[in-house]
């Protein structure tokens, strides 16, 4: 020990200060490290809580995220589905509406055919009567009275019916 002291060193010195780090590490485990590690300790369990909540939320929104791809899935087919029904009334209604037009076509036309053939009918008997009139009195003219009207209106009245048959069997 003497050599101890030959260089500066008092075992009492070494053992005060064993003891004052004894002691300051006593004290700084009661008054500092304690609340360190019960804060780090919280903060921990803290992180721990928020891990576990947010995995807690991804799976929350990992099915909430299924359910609206699903929903949507859904929808789309719904759509799909509604628009080809609603294609297929159109085609449906077009082909009923063209049925109808065509029906009231054919029946405008039958019915202006009709029309045509009745006028056509009337202006072929007012032309008939224009045209034995005007024979008539040229005939009568021509005659001056020596032959009866009565002769010369039947004569023009069977020349005009041999000629109507001849014209409809051209036709």
């Amino acid at each position: 020990m003497e050599g101890l002291s030959k260089l500066g060193i008092d075992l009492w010195s070494i053992l005060i200060y064993v003891l004052n780090i004894g002691l300051l590490l006593l004290v700084l485990t009661y008054v500092l490290y304690k609340p360190i590690f019960k804060f780090l300790d919280e903060r921990r369990a803290q992180i721990k809580s928020s891990v576990e909540e947010a995995q807690n939320l991804k799976v929350e929104l990992d099915k909430k995220s299924a359910e609206v791809e699903a929903a949507t899935e859904k929808a789309e087919t719904e759509l799909k589905k509604e628009m080809e029904n609603l294609r297929k009334f159109t085609e449906e209604q077009r082909a009923k509406l063209t049925t109808e037009m065509e029906k009231a076509r054919g029946d405008m036309l039958a019915k202006a055919e009709e029309d045509i053939n009745r006028r056509k009918g009337e202006i072929l008997k007012e032309a008939e009567v224009e045209t034995l009139e005007l024979i008539k009195k040229i005939v009568l003219y021509v005659v001056q009275n020596k032959v009866p009207a009565e002769v010369v209106e039947d004569s023009i009245k069977s020349a005009w019916s041999t000629a109507r048959k001849a014209e409809f069997k051209k036709d």
